[in-house]
C-alpha cells in the first residue's frame, strides 16, 4: 500500500472550507485504478489528507490528470506537489 499525507496549514476558519472542498469531491477519486481511500485529520492549524492506494504508480496517476487540475484550481500535479507539504510512505496494513 502507498499512503500520500498532505499537511495543509490555515486558520480554522479555512480549514472549515478546504475540508468541505475535500468532502464534494473525495468521489472523484473513485475513479482511479488503485483507489483505496482518503482520511482528513485535523490538528490545531492543520489538516492533513491522508490517502491510500494501492501503488505509487496508481497514486502518481492523479497528479498527472485533469482531475488534479480541477482539484488544484487548474494548478499541474508538479506544479502543486512542490508547493505543497506531501509525505509518502509504503505502508502494510497489520491488524
Amino acid at each position: 500500500m502507498y499512503v500520500v499525507v498532505n499537511t495543509i496549514q490555515a486558520p480554522e476558519h479555512e480549514l472549515s472550507r478546504i475540508k468541505r472542498a475535500f468532502r464534494d469531491t473525495a468521489h472523484d477519486l473513485d475513479q482511479f485504478d488503485g483507489f483505496l481511500g482518503i482520511e482528513l485529520w485535523q490538528d490545531e492549524g492543520a489538516l492533513l489528507a491522508v490517502s491510500r492506494w494501492s501503488t505509487r504508480e496508481a497514486f502518481l496517476a492523479y497528479p498527472r490528470s485533469e482531475v488534479f487540475r480541477k482539484h488544484h484550481k487548474g494548478l499541474r500535479g508538479e506544479e502543486a506537489m512542490t508547493k505543497a507539504q506531501i509525505k509518502m510512505y509504503e505502508a502494510e496494513s497489520i491488524a
